[in-house]
């Protein structure tokens, strides 16, 4: 009982810090003396999520702080805690062959006409974020902070804490679902499901948090800024046939190379890590 309470306390501190600081973020367009910075945030929904992700990263990194001044065993480094592990070349360069492969994929969802008009939302989004005064702050904070700080969240973080107390399966099936729920849409959350259990697999079997943020990295950059550069245009020049065919391969590359990883690797350092972190939060449910 005691580890998941402290498992529920540690989610709900760090969800808790999220909508805190999303709400005082938001409240900046209550005030004169901040209204053009809000103005700016208004103009450029990828800035928005960089000051966001940035604050919250920020909180969470006093958070382990001040929680190992309290408890002298405990992980008082967010990035160590989160699983921040070197990866090898040939790790660094299969993340960014997976990652173009969920460009594509999502691309094809994107131009496909049939699939963009039963599933709006998925061409609704890149439209909404790819607004801006430069496309270097889409890439900045839609491309790079913004998928880096899910992946500190949802797999660093809770799916870190969702081991301690159950099996890594489930543990893998929970943080997805959790990953899912907060996406903006019905049909951003199913494609996050499958997408979540590939972060999450590729997270426990390398041991490295970067293994999912290479692929989100390179995914979404690519997203973006090949929308930015036109490739979307000549892209549906295909033709539907074509691009279905193209988008089921990059489906399969990605569960393939995602299967690759999983019989290839060990589960890196995760476990010994969780199992310490629960050894020294041992402490704290003592007292």
């Amino acid at each position: 009982m005691k580890k998941v309470l402290i498992l529920l306390g540690n989610i709900a501190l760090y969800i808790g810090v999220f909508y805190a600081l999303l709400y005082l973020l938001r409240s900046t367009y209550n005030y004169e003396a901040t209204l053009s910075f809000a103005k700016f945030l208004d103009r450029n929904p990828a800035m928005f999520m960089v000051v966001l992700f940035t604050l919250i990263t920020l909180v969470y990194m006093l958070i382990f702080r001040i929680k190992g001044w309290i408890w002298p065993h405990a992980e008082k480094n967010l990035f160590r805690a989160s699983g921040f592990k070197r990866l090898s070349a040939s790790r660094v360069l299969q993340m960014i062959g997976l990652g173009l492969a969920g460009s594509l994929f999502s691309i094809g969802l994107i131009v496909i006409d049939d699939i963009a008009r039963e599933f709006p939302s998925i061409p609704a989004l890149v439209d909404d974020l790819i607004k801006g005064d430069s496309i270097w702050y889409v890439i900045l904070g839609a491309g790079l902070i913004g998928p880096a700080f899910e992946e500190i969240l949802f797999r660093g973080l809770i799916f870190s804490e969702l081991r301690r107390v159950m099996p890594v399966y489930a543990a893998l099936v929970v943080q997805a679902a959790a990953y899912a729920y907060f996406q903006p849409s019905a049909a951003l959350s199913v494609i996050s499901i499958g997408s979540g259990l590939i972060y999450g697999s590729l997270y426990w079997r390398t041991g490295s948090l970067w293994a999912p943020i290479l692929v989100q990295n390179t995914a979404m950059g690519s997203i973006f800024l090949l929308k930015y550069i036109g490739f979307y245009e000549w892209y549906d020049k295909l033709g539907d046939v074509s691009l279905y065919i193209i988008t089921a391969f990059c489906l399969v590359a990605l569960i393939g190379g995602s299967v690759n990883v999983w019989r290839t690797s060990s589960n890196g350092d995760i476990g010994a890590r969780a199992n310490q972190a629960l050894t020294d939060d041992a402490p704290s449910a003592a007292q």
